[in-house]
């Protein structure tokens, strides 16, 4: 036995290294034996994605012909890329994918994956704004495999239809079998329609990414309570409303009260930062190193509160007929004058006395490219009623549950002095949880001491190859897998 443990680490500080992780040294010869053993069934799942037909061909480009909206001729043209292709159901989601630079020292790479703009209309317009993305944030990226995805509808909620979450899935997981992407550099970056993509997938995924940005989106109401461990930037214009209703600029800014409330009241990080450029509209520099030439709102909270209070969009309105233009929300978030951007800069400065950042470096792959996944996280918030039915996968970070445990809000914590697992929650939890064994943080040697509102138990933990087996085909994610699952009652 003593042999196989020792190999067992060999292999998996060779395996972790390889991924560019760091877990905790030493636990025990149990938690490294459950690691090797995820590690193998892993390594099984990667051998036989390289064998399946289908994987082999979701990640090999294809010749397409593509019509897009040719604005500047107002005409339809025919560009053709390659494109690769997941099909699911009635549903394909293609996207454009190119390989950059070189990968790290264990011959792995970042993944970055890019949402466009557009939404309902036309398909020729999404298709532009598809190609526009293959190339938006990519000039940023240094090294990395860089996936621009195309929404599989032309409808206002083109990136987050029910039916695409389990084709992120698929795309993430096709990217870690056969592509050498580093599961703990996944980022999701989007911009207007694909910023309305990023605030919803990002808090019903949260568990797979190590970072992400959202430019010029709406919200639409979406929580991001699961962002417990999640650096999220958010990026908005002042003065890109989009109607009276919508308010962009003030919904992207309200987050900045929010995520710190939720830090406050659960004790996670919920690290973020929420941008709000001056005097930008829709548009605004998030895609290259910018040389000093952004400026953002000191403080994006009390611009949540001023604008709403005084009615900041009436006062901008105001400003811009002043200057000759048609007092128009829709003009005031998407024009472009120079004579306007200064009048505006200088009313926010002056008149409206708030304080302003310089010379703000706002590339957004620069920010999510300094993170890595916290993928088993000691503390987290999972809010159930912000879950993708669509999913295969069951699971957050270290917990699990049917998805129609779909009521309540769990803080888990883990407790490594003790093996404690604590489970507080807020507000009623519809129906049965599990607690997942993960050997890279719990000492699988100890028994767990699971607490929860109403009962304390303790239970031997195992290492069962048929459960890690399970694991492992539902995530597709070694770190993401476990060995054991303690079901608990919590409603």
């Amino acid at each position: 036995m003593a042999m196989t443990i020792i190999l067992a680490v060999i292999i998996i500080i060779s395996y972790i290294n390889q991924n560019a992780i760091t877990v905790k040294a030493n636990i025990s010869d149990a938690s490294d034996e459950g690691i090797y053993e995820i590690c193998q069934a892993f390594n099984e799942l990667r051998a036989k994605a390289f064998k399946d037909p289908d994987r082999i061909r979701e990640v090999t480009p294809v010749a397409m012909d593509i019509d897009i909206y040719d604005e500047e001729n107002d005409e339809i043209i025919t560009q053709t890329r390659d494109v690769c292709t997941i099909r699911m159901g009635n549903h394909e989601m293609h996207y454009i994918m190119e390989v950059i630079g070189d990968p790290d020292e264990y011959g792995n790479y970042p993944l970055y994956i890019a949402l466009h703009g557009g939404g309902g209309g036309p398909a020729e317009i999404n298709n532009e704004q598809w190609l526009e993305m293959a190339d938006y944030y990519k000039r940023s990226v240094k090294s990395g495999i860089y996936v621009a995805v195309r929404g599989i509808e032309d409808v206002w909620n083109t990136h987050f239809l029910d039916e695409s979450y389990a084709m992120y899935d698929r795309l993430i997981e096709d990217m870690y079998l056969l592509k050498r992407a580093e599961p703990n550099k996944v980022y999701l970056l989007g911009f207007s329609a694909g910023g309305d993509g990023v605030y919803a997938i990002a808090p019903r995924m949260a568990d797979r990414f190590a970072a992400v940005n959202m430019s010029s989106g709406h919200p639409n109401g979406v929580s991001l309570l699961n962002t417990s461990n999640l650096p999220f930037e958010i990026q908005v214009g002042i003065r890109d409303f989009y109607s009276e209703d919508a308010i962009r600029s003030i919904r992207g800014a309200e987050y900045e009260a929010v995520l710190n409330s939720y830090s406050k009241k659960y004790g996670c990080k919920y690290p973020h930062r929420i941008l709000v450029h001056v005097p930008e509209g829709h548009n605004y520099n998030d895609f290259v190193d910018n040389g000093g030439d952004s400026v953002v709102l000191s403080y994006p909270e009390l611009f949540a509160k001023r604008a709403i209070k005084e009615d900041w969009v009436h006062k901008f309105l105001d400003l811009y007929e002043s200057i000759g233009y048609e007092p128009d929300i829709s003009n005031l978030s998407y024009g472009d004058d120079d004579e306007f951007n200064s009048a505006l800069l200088d009313y926010v400065a002056n008149d409206l006395k708030m304080e302003l950042d310089y010379d703000i470096d706002c590339n957004a792959v620069n920010y999510v490219s300094q993170y890595l996944r916290s993928a088993f996280p000691e503390t987290f918030v999972w809010d159930l009623s912000t879950r993708a039915p669509g999913r295969d996968d069951t699971a957050f970070y270290w917990l699990s549950a049917d998805f129609d445990v779909n009521e309540g809000v769990i803080k888990a914590h883990y407790d490594a002095k003790t093996n404690t697992v604590e489970l507080q929650t807020d507000g009623k939890v519809n129906g049965e949880i599990k607690v997942l064994a993960t050997p890279f943080i719990m000492d699988l040697s100890k028994p767990l001491t699971i607490i929860t509102p109403d009962t304390e138990m303790t239970v031997d933990l195992k290492i069962d190859k048929d459960i890690i087996a399970k694991a492992v085909a539902q995530t597709q994610d070694p770190y993401l897998s476990w060995t054991d699952e303690i079901p608990i009652s919590l409603d």
